[in-house]
């Protein structure tokens, strides 16, 4: 049976302008550790040039580790 208890999720705002609420969470990622950790260091290099508000590493919900703002609840 896969394990698919990590999650990589990234806040992208539709006007980089609007400095508010941080965005929803869109998930980019499920799977296993390894491939999460990989996930969530590709983004996180790359979320200054893409506009990302924040990038969140995930294990059965809880927040392992995040780059940026994220959503107060989420």
């Amino acid at each position: 049976m896969a394990d698919n208890s990590w999650m990589v999720q990234i806040g992208v705002v539709d006007d980089p302008q609007d400095t508010g609420v941080p965005p929803v969470p869109t998930d980019v990622f499920q799977g296993d550790e390894v491939g999460a950790r990989a996930e969530y260091a590709e983004r996180s290099a790359e979320a200054r040039e893409s506009d990302y508000r924040y990038v969140m590493l995930r294990h059965l919900g809880d927040v392992v580790e995040c780059w940026g703002t994220p959503p107060a609840a989420g």
